[in-house]
């Protein structure tokens, strides 16, 4: 008999046992997942509060155990994303102290949760909301694994902040159309999402994502598995947000100092894929500059030495406000670890500027990244367009951009060397194709350089941004007219920049204007 068919027997098996399972609002609800069984669906009733730290019953599935909201009717259909709008209909799974609302440990596979509230009473500051993995596993055949939530809401007590909604520390995850907020502190980091001990795949679509410093984050603490890796990483077409009631001086500021970095960080992660995200809102806060994104492979002194940051791709995203925008590490700074293989490639950067407390620079490499491909993005900059220290950067790519040079276009520090500010002088990238690219002349003469220093003659130059011959630059329509000079002149026959009909059709919005979406 094949695998396939005695998982088929099985499964069919497991499905004409299955229950269903009510637990009225102060029913038992630890006894439920107790008794709970490969198929069965526990419903809990919409709106009661059920108060502890729960865990889970093994399951060997292969057939789900489903934990609901009983009004699951009420809610936004499959694929679709809920919003605290939804919360009346959602039963409430509350801790009442700083330990998990739920715990996810060994055996516990195959669990959907849908429609359900997850959050900590008033006045505690809670560490993880919600645990897949505690952590301390010594092997990947002790992770739980198959666990999905689905159109859940899950916060902190918003007065009191909160370390991190889901700690990922399974094997195979899924969060998909959940609302994820009010992660923030005024002393430690805090994310959204964040896993450190477990292998993956991990699939992240379609959630509002909200926390202080790191809003997803992979690595950054020693694994207690040895060599394992978080592999096969999927965040696409989520909402990553940080509200402007957490920045001083912003009008909105709220009074409390919350600690913010960036959006998403990358100390030990590979096979990633960050597609048709939208990321608003990410200022100079903490101990750090300010980038959306953050790819520093780290090994702990020395603690994990086989820590990478390989494979990356971020393809058709809207970045809009930030004080920087990517920054990418070869190795740590003792020379452990290593990084390569990155694609950055139509992805729009919209106000990359000192208007969020650093410098605006867009892309840093650091410490020898490896193969790196910036390809067709269409970039508005108040600082350097690339900025590079350390150990040269090798095999590096950068093509096809639309983007704008401000005093120094691109920036080197390498190897104990001065300053210098051009590629006649430094040799920033040894390994480099530069070309097609089409750059507005923003240049300070007081820098000593030109733009013609940076990009030699199969790139384009035009006197400033609003000449590109956009459609309405004014109202950020950044799509070439038909009558641009630069149409078609991309260095592969197509428009330089964005392919807007790409990022149309990948469903990002490029029109959030500020403030979270549904």
């Amino acid at each position: 008999m094949s695998k396939l068919s005695l998982s088929l027997i099985l499964l069919m098996a497991a499905r004409a046992g299955a229950a269903i399972v009510n637990v009225p609002a102060g029913g038992d609800l630890q006894g439920a997942l107790n008794a709970a069984q490969a198929g069965d669906t526990i419903n809990l009733a919409a709106g009661a509060t059920y108060t502890g730290n729960f865990h889970l019953a093994p399951n060997a599935g292969p057939a789900w155990i489903t934990v609901q909201s009983s009004a699951i009717g009420s809610l936004p259909g499959p694929g679709s994303r809920v919003s605290p709008d939804q919360a009346a209909a959602m039963p409430k799974i509350v801790t009442p102290n700083s330990a998990s609302a739920l715990q996810i440990t060994a055996g516990a596979n195959y669990y959907h949760f849908i429609g359900i509230e997850f959050f900590a009473a008033p006045g505690i500051y809670i560490q993880d909301v919600i645990q897949v993995g505690n952590g301390t596993e010594s092997s990947v055949d002790q992770l739980p694994h198959d666990i999905d939530f689905d159109r859940d809401y899950i916060h902190s007590d918003f007065p009191s902040g909160g370390k991190r909604g889901i700690a990922l520390n399974g094997g195979s995850t899924t969060i998909q159309n959940c609302y994820i907020s009010g992660l923030w502190s005024t002393w430690q980091d805090t994310q959204a999402l964040a896993g450190w001990n477990g292998p993956g795949p991990y699939t992240i679509t379609n959630n509002y994502l909200e926390a202080g410093t790191e809003i997803v984050a992979f690595g950054g603490a020693v694994p207690n598995i040895g060599g394992v890796v978080p592999s096969n990483i999927l965040i696409k077409n989520n909402l990553f947000y940080k509200p402007l009631s957490w920045m001083p001086g912003n009008p909105s500021y709220a009074g409390i100092p919350v600690w913010v970095k960036n959006d998403i960080e990358f100390k030990n992660a590979q096979n990633v894929t960050i597609d048709s995200n939208t990321f608003e809102n990410n200022w100079k806060g903490a101990d750090q500059r300010g980038f959306f994104l953050l790819f520093n492979v780290r090994t702990e002194l020395g603690q994990v030495p086989w820590a990478v940051v390989n494979d990356v791709k971020v393809i058709n995203n809207v970045f809009r406000h930030s004080a920087c925008g990517i920054d990418i590490t070869g190795h740590d700074d003792d020379g452990s670890g290593s990084s390569s293989n990155f694609l950055i490639q139509n992805n729009v950067w919209d106000d990359i500027s000192g208007n969020w407390g650093s410098d605006g620079r867009w892309f840093q490499a650091t410490g020898g990244a490896n193969n790196i491909t910036i390809d067709h993005n269409t970039v508005q900059q108040g600082g350097s367009i690339i900025s590079a220290y350390g150990e040269p950067a090798k095999t590096f790519s950068f093509t096809n951009n639309i983007v704008q040079f401000n005093s120094y276009g691109i920036t080197c520090f390498i190897q104990g060397n001065s300053p210098c500010g051009s590629f006649k002088y430094c040799n920033c990238f040894p390994q480099i194709t530069l070309r097609g690219n089409v750059i507005a002349d923003n240049a300070n003469a007081s820098s000593g350089f030109s733009v013609t220093d940076f990009f030699p003659p199969r790139n384009f130059i035009v006197p400033s941004y609003q000449r590109m011959g956009f459609v309405d630059y004014l109202k950020d329509d950044w799509r070439l007219q038909p009558t641009s000079p630069y149409r078609k002149r991309a260095a592969d026959g197509r428009d330089p920049g964005v392919d807007f009909e790409a990022l149309d059709s990948s469903g990002v919005n490029l029109a959030a204007g500020g403030k979270p979406l549904q």
